[in-house]
C-alpha cells in the first residue's frame, strides 16, 4: 500500500511514453507510406506517360499513312487520260491546251498545290502552274527519284520540298502509256501540300511531334523552329547524301542538340531530359513519327496533384493517429465490460436455442464424424416411434432401408465431408413399427476454429404422400405422351401428303408457266417472220404504188403515202408486241443482254431515268434466264405504272453462288400490309421465283421507294 502513490504516477507516464511511441510510430509510417506511395504514382505516371504517347503516336501514324497515300488512285487516273497520251505523242499548241485543261480541272478538283506532266527525258510540258512566277514548264526533273521510278513503269510517292516553289509537299507520279499500254510515253505527277496535315494532325498536341525522313532530317514538326533540321548529329558523308539528293532543298541542316544514350535516354543540348517514343510510317520505309515529352512536365503534373490531395490526408492521417490511439486507451476498459455482457446473452441465446431445436415441429437431427446420432428433436423421435436413449449413440444409417443406407455410405457421406453441404437428398426411413417413411434430407456442417466439419445439422421433410402424387402423375405423363407420340404420327402423314400436293402443284405451276413461255415465243415467232413478212411486202407493194400514181393521181398518191405510214406503224407495233412476248435477244444473247435491251426500251417509252448495272454472269439455264427475265419486265412495269418514280436502278450481279437481280426505285412506294396480293403482279413475280428454286424480297414503304430482289442459287442447295 505504501507504494500506491508510486504506482498512481507512474502508470499514467508509462501510458503517455506508450502513447507518445504510438503516435511517433504512426507519423513515421504515414511519412514512409507517403513516399513509396509517391515514388510509385511517379513511376505509374511516367508509364501511363508513355502508354499514352504510343497510343497517340499509333493513331497518328495511321492517319499520316491515309493522308499521305490518297492520292495515289487519283494520280494514276491522270494518267490514263487520253489528252495527256495525245499531247506526248503529238505536242502541239493545241494538244497541250487540251493537257493544260485536264491538269487545271485535277488540281482544282481535289485541291492540290499543282499538277504536271512530264515528257520522257524528264522535261515538264505542261503544268496547272504554268502561268505563275515559280511555273514548272520547261523544269527538267529527270534528277528526281520519283521521275526515275514511273520512267521504269513503278508508280512513285516522294515526300520532299520543291526545288522551284520551296514548298514542302507529297509527290506522286504514274508512267503515261500508250494506246497498247506497252511503252511508256511520259509521266504524270501531281503534289499536295503537307501544311494542312501539319496543321490538323501535329498542331494539336503539347508534345514535340517531329516526322523525320531515314537520315533523320525532321520534314513536318509542330515546332516550326525544328523543321529541315537534323534530330541527330551526322557526320560529313551522310551530310553530303542529303545535299546530293536536292531532296530538302540546298541546306544547312543544323543539328537540333537532342542526344540519344545507350539506354534510349533522350536530352537536348541544355541538359533537359525527354520521353522518347517512335513508330515507323507504314508504306514509307524508314520514315517515322517521334513523340518527345519533357520530363519536368512530367514531374510537373505528378507533383501539383500529390502534394494539394496526399500532403492533408497525411496530415489528417497524423492526427487521426493520435487521437486513435488514445481512444483505444479509454474503449479497452469498455470492451471488458461488453464482453462480459456479451457471453451472458450468448447462455440465453444457446437455450432458446435448444427450446427451438426440440419444440419446432420438423424432423432433425445432428450426426458426428462417425455417422452417429448425437442430437434428435422431439418431433423426429415423436414420428419415428422411438424414446431419445433408444436413438443417441446410434449409427443414423440403422433407420434406413437397405438401398438408402448403402447409397449414404457410398455416395452422400463422403460428398458431405468434403464439402459440408448437400440438399434435397432422398432417403427412406424404417419406423420402429417397420414402416417405411420417404423423406428429403438437407444438412450443413458445423465446423470448428480450425474449418474441420465436427458435426451436422439436418432437416427430414415428409414427401411420402408428394411421391405417391408424383408417381400417379408419371402414370399419367406416359399416357399422355403415347397420345402425342401417336398425334405427331398423324401429323407427320398428313403433313407428306400435303408436301405431295404443294409438289404437284408446283410442277403444275412451272409446267403452265412454261408453256405460256413456248406460246408467247411461237406467237412472237409469227408475229415476227409472218406477219411481218406480209406487211412488209405491203409496204413494198404500197411504195410502189405511189410511185406509180405520183403523176398519175395525186390524191391516190396522198393515200398511198398515207397507207406506207400506216403500214410502217404497224409493222413497228407488231416488232413491239413479238419483243414483249419473247424478246429474241433473250434466246440469241442471253440475260445479260436481254435486260439491258429492256431497260433501253422502257427509258425510250417514258420519262423515267432507266440504269441498267451488271457484273461477270456466267452461263444459266433457258428457264432461270427467262423466269429473271420475266421477273425485272413485271417490277419495270409497275414501277412506270404506279410509283411515279424519276429514276429506276436495275441490276444483275453474282453474290456468294448466287444470280442476284435487283430492281430499285425513288417513287412513292407503297403498304404490304395493304396491298392487294391476289392479282399477278408481286404474287406472279413470287411464283416465278419460287418455282426456279429462288427468293423474292421487297422492300418499301410510302413516300420512300421500292427495292425488289430475287436471289436464286446456281449452285448447291437453294
Amino acid at each position: 500500500m505504501k507504494n500506491d502513490p508510486l504506482l498512481s504516477i507512474l502508470y499514467p507516464m508509462r501510458l503517455r511514453i506508450i502513447i507518445l511511441i504510438l503516435a511517433l510510430f504512426a507519423f513515421l509510417s504515414a511519412s514512409t507510406g507517403g513516399w513509396l506511395y509517391y515514388f510509385s504514382y511517379r513511376e505509374a505516371a511516367f508509364q501511363k506517360t508513355e502508354s499514352n504517347a504510343y497510343v497517340r503516336l499509333t493513331l497518328l501514324t495511321r492517319q499520316l499513312s491515309t493522308h499521305l497515300s490518297e492520292h495515289i488512285k487519283p494520280v494514276k487516273a491522270l494518267s490514263g487520260i487520253r489528252e495527256l497520251k495525245i499531247a506526248l505523242e503529238s505536242t502541239n499548241l493545241e494538244t497541250l491546251f487540251q493537257a493544260n485543261q485536264i491538269l487545271d480541272h485535277f488540281t482544282r478538283s481535289l485541291g492540290l498545290d499543282v499538277s504536271y506532266l512530264l515528257d520522257k527525258t524528264g522535261n515538264t510540258l505542261c503544268s496547272s502552274n504554268r502561268n505563275a512566277h515559280d511555273s514548272f514548264v520547261g523544269k527538267d526533273f529527270s534528277f528526281r527519284p520519283y521521275y526515275t521510278d514511273a520512267v521504269k513503269g513503278t508508280p512513285a510517292t516522294y515526300l520532299a520540298l520543291g526545288n522551284t516553289s520551296l514548298k514542302r509537299g507529297v509527290y506522286y507520279s504514274h508512267p503515261v502509256y500508250d494506246k497498247s499500254g506497252k511503252s511508256i510515253l511520259g509521266v504524270a505527277v501531281i503534289k499536295s501540300s503537307v501544311e494542312f496535315l501539319e496543321s490538323s494532325l501535329f498542331t494539336k498536341s503539347q508534345d514535340i511531334l517531329l516526322f523525320v525522313d531515314p537520315a533523320g532530317l525532321i520534314f513536318i514538326s509542330n515546332k516550326p523552329s525544328l523543321r529541315f533540321r537534323l534530330l541527330w548529329e551526322l557526320d560529313e558523308e551522310k551530310l553530303n547524301a542529303i545535299t546530293d539528293s536536292r531532296q530538302f532543298g540546298n541546306g544547312p541542316w543544323d543539328w537540333t542538340g537532342f542526344k540519344k544514350d545507350a539506354a534510349g535516354n533522350v536530352a537536348d543540348s541544355q541538359g533537359a531530359e525527354y520521353l522518347f517514343s517512335a513508330l515507323d510510317v507504314p508504306h514509307y520505309p524508314g520514315w517515322k513519327i517521334i513523340s518527345l515529352r519533357d520530363h519536368q512536365e512530367i514531374e510537373k503534373q505528378v507533383t501539383e496533384p500529390f502534394i494539394k490531395v496526399i500532403g492533408p490526408v497525411v496530415i489528417f492521417i497524423l492526427i487521426l493517429a493520435g487521437l486513435l490511439v488514445f481512444i483505444l486507451y479509454q474503449l479497452a476498459a469498455r470492451e471488458l465490460t461488453r464482453r462480459k455482457r456479451a457471453e451472458k446473452k450468448l447462455r440465453l441465446s444457446e437455450e432458446r436455442y435448444r427450446h427451438i431445436y426440440h419444440k419446432t415441429p420438423v424432423m432433425l437431427h445432428s450426426i458426428d464424424t462417425q455417422g452417429r446420432i448425437t442430437r434428435v428433436s422431439d418431433h423426429w423421435v415423436e414420428i419415428m416411434g422411438y424414446r431419445r436413449e433408444e436413438v443417441i449413440g446410434e449409427q443414423l444409417t440403422r433407420f434406413f432401408t437397405r438401398e438408402s443406407r448403402k447409397f449414404a455410405i457410398n455416395v452422400i457421406f463422403p460428398r458431405f465431408f468434403s464439402t459440408g453441404f448437400c440438399k434435397d437428398i432422398p432417403y427412406t426411413y424404417v419406423k420402429k413399427n417397420q414402416e417405411q417413411l420417404d423423406i428429403m434430407l438437407s444438412c450443413y456442417g458445423v465446423r470448428n476454429e480450425e474449418g474441420n466439419i465436427i458435426r451436422s445439422l439436418a432437416v427430414s421433410v415428409d414427401v411420402t404422400e408428394k411421391n405417391l402424387a408424383q408417381k400417379d402423375l408419371q402414370i399419367a405423363k406416359e399416357k399422355l405422351s403415347q397420345y402425342s407420340m401417336d398425334l405427331e404420327e398423324q401429323v407427320k402423314k398428313r403433313t407428306a401428303q400435303l408436301e405431295n400436293a404443294q409438289t404437284h402443284l408446283k410442277n403444275l405451276s412451272k409446267n403452265i408457266i412454261a408453256s405460256q413461255e413456248r406460246e408467247k415465243e411461237l406467237v412472237a415467232r409469227e408475229l415476227h417472220d409472218h406477219l411481218g413478212q406480209v406487211l412488209t411486202a405491203l409496204r413494198i407493194d404500197a411504195v410502189g404504188i405511189g410511185k406509180y400514181l405520183l403523176e398519175i393521181d395525186a390524191d391516190a398518191f396522198e393515200r398511198a403515202k398515207r397507207m406506207s405510214v400506216l403500214i410502217d406503224d404497224t409493222i413497228e407495233d407488231v416488232r413491239d408486241m413479238a419483243y414483249r412476248l419473247r424478246p429474241r435477244v433473250l434466246d440469241d444473247l442471253g440475260l445479260t443482254d436481254a435486260l439491258e435491251s429492256l431497260v433501253s426500251d422502257f427509258e425510250k417509252r417514258s420519262n423515267v431515268s432507266c440504269v441498267f448495272k451488271h457484273g461477270d454472269i456466267p452461263e444459266i439455264d433457258k428457264t432461270l434466264a427467262t423466269a429473271l427475265y420475266r421477273i425485272g419486265q413485271e417490277a419495270l412495269t409497275n414501277s412506270l405504272r404506279h410509283s411515279n418514280a424519276t429514276t429506276i436502278l436495275v441490276e444483275l450481279r453474282t453474290q456468294f453462288e448466287a444470280v442476284v437481280l435487283t430492281i430499285e426505285d425513288d417513287g412513292c412506294g407503297f403498304d404490304l400490309n395493304t396491298k392487294d396480293k391476289n392479282g399477278f403482279g408481286l404474287e406472279g413475280m413470287r411464283e416465278r421465283a419460287n418455282l426456279v428454286g429462288g427468293k423474292l424480297s421487297i422492300i418499301t414503304s410510302r413516300s420512300q421507294g421500292t427495292k425488289i430482289t430475287c436471289n436464286v442459287k446456281i449452285k448447291g442447295e437453294p
